[in-house]
């Protein structure tokens, strides 16, 4: 009996391989929460853009697999020439979507045409209905630092529209671009959802709570860190508290509620 206790309390560095617990798979990144890595590393004489260009292009022309084809993209975005954003733009329209999103990756990675670039991401929000991808541009965009009035437009109109993915992808868009105008905006996300009037026959059920709780709940780390990014060295926890602290305290900083 004794011997059965003390195999009990064994620590657990001393089981088996076999017997340990399998490691937890790592979390699936959503839509808006894509990486975009720093810029490639510039290029300086066009014929070795080329050169790695032609590579790609040969490569992916005898890639099989997105996944293949995903790599590929990746390892292109670590080179930064306007060959190389020619190169990966061609991609973005690809019916694969993980390769779409690699491409959308690698441009924004083109700190050298940072312009273009920008311009190309815009471009994609014309005609693209795939929330990774259009989620890829704008982070992209943001990455980028292109705020231009298309881009900042387009945005604001997903940030209102939406709660879910393309929302949390415009707050990301304004914190990378520090656009002080989003301020309130952002702020007015802050805040648990709740009805405000618990008793009132007419409010939603239950289930409509949970859900806009849910998306709160996954959007408001970035609507806090955006709102970090447009006042450095403040932080808001509440609507009222970043109300107070802007009318109070905005202007110094261009902010107005």
């Amino acid at each position: 009996m004794r011997r059965i206790a003390a195999l009990l309390v064994l620590p657990a560095v001393l089981l088996a391989e076999d017997e340990k617990p399998a490691a937890e798979p790592p979390k699936k990144k959503t839509a808006a929460e894509v990486e975009i890595p720093d810029p490639g590393t510039p290029v300086e004489d066009a014929a070795v853009a080329r050169q790695e260009v032609a590579r790609f292009e040969k490569e992916m022309k005898e890639a099989k697999d997105p996944a293949k084809e995903v790599l590929l993209l990746e390892r292109l975005g670590g080179w930064d020439h306007p060959e190389v954003l020619k190169a990966a733009a061609k991609y973005l329209k690809d019916r694969e979507v993980t390769v779409a999103v690699a491409a959308a990756v690698a441009v924004a990675r083109q700190g050298k045409s940072k312009d273009a670039a920008g311009k190309i991401l815009l471009g994609v929000l014309k005609t693209e209905k795939r929330t990774d991808i259009i989620c890829a541009a704008f982070v992209g965009m943001g990455k980028l630092g292109f705020d231009n009035k298309a881009a900042i437009s387009e945005a604001q109109k997903l940030f209102q529209r939406d709660t879910r993915e393309t929302h949390k992808a415009a707050t990301r868009y304004f914190g990378y671009i520090k656009w002080k105008p989003a301020f309130r905006q952002l702020a007015e996300k802050l805040d648990e959802p709740h009805p405000a009037h618990p008793n009132d026959p007419h409010n939603p059920p239950e289930s409509y709570w949970k859900e806009r709780w849910m998306e709160w709940s996954s959007n408001v780390p970035y609507t806090r860190w955006a709102l970090a990014q447009l006042v450095e060295g403040e932080t808001f926890e509440t609507t009222a508290e970043a109300k107070q602290w802007a009318e109070s305290e905005g202007r110094k900083h261009d902010i107005e509620w």
